[in-house]
């Protein structure tokens, strides 16, 4: 076995502990729940099914499973390849990992972010598993993605895929905040009453005059989630290139 062979082992094995370990995380979250968010980040609770409409959440379940494609794919299992060397699907879960990692720990010196608390053991490992998805899989996602698994080149169409996802989950949240009792919101960019007061300050309620708000928010962060991708995606190339 030669050296390089000994670090794709070594890289594979280490994709799949990433993975296993989230996996259980995830299976541990909807096990075990308690809700304790401060009412001013999340104010209605659904209970603990309410992980999954997170986008952090189903960012990272989509990198487990890209990393227990790409791990076994690096083992040597050539079925696994298809999935776990795709580019296509490895540069999406890469951004919406990043994206992820970067707007929770933006949140932390606007206010906007949960604090951690570690006084008793639930609330460690709820802490250690914000950590796990918010700081920790950003890095893995980017540095695997600094070795290319395939040396196929990414186009244009990559780049408008990227926004798909993002409006179709933003949507969704909206539609479903607005028309569910008790309402809920994933995230409160997606609440017209807090949109409108953060912006508006005291005026009155205009529901026509928040939706503009958040559809200026939408177009925003649709142009940013394509900007990044165009980004992983020179950035891709050059390396295949190289």
């Amino acid at each position: 076995m030669n050296g390089q062979t000994r670090t794709k082992k070594a890289a594979g094995i280490v994709l799949l502990v990433l993975a296993a370990f989230g996996f259980a995380v995830f299976i541990y979250r909807l096990s075990y729940y308690v809700y304790e968010y401060d009412p001013q980040y999340s104010p209605v609770d659904y209970g603990k099914f309410n992980i999954l409409s997170y986008f952090t959440v189903q960012s990272n379940f989509a990198a487990y499973v890209y990393f227990t494609f790409a791990g076994l794919g690096l083992l040597g299992v050539k079925k696994a390849q298809r999935i776990g060397f795709s580019p296509t699907f490895g540069a999406l879960v890469t951004l919406y990992v990043l994206v992820a990692g970067i707007t929770y720990c933006a949140g932390f010196p606007l206010g906007l972010t949960p604090p951690f608390h570690w006084d008793n053991a639930y609330r460690r490992m709820s802490a250690v598993i914000q950590i796990y998805y918010h700081m920790v899989m950003p890095v893995a996602v980017l540095a695997l993605w600094a070795f290319p698994l395939s040396k196929k080149k990414l186009g244009a169409k990559c780049v408008l895929l990227s926004g798909v996802y993002p409006l179709v989950y933003s949507v969704f949240s909206m539609i479903r905040g607005r028309l569910t009792d008790p309402t809920y919101y994933p995230y409160p960019f997606y609440d017209p009453d807090f949109v409108w007061q953060t912006v508006m300050k005291e005026k009155p309620l205009n529901l026509f005059g928040a939706y503009a708000l958040i559809g200026v928010l939408l177009v925003f962060g649709i142009a940013l989630f394509m900007g990044l991708c165009l980004l992983l995606v020179r950035f891709h190339n050059r390396r295949v290139k190289d």
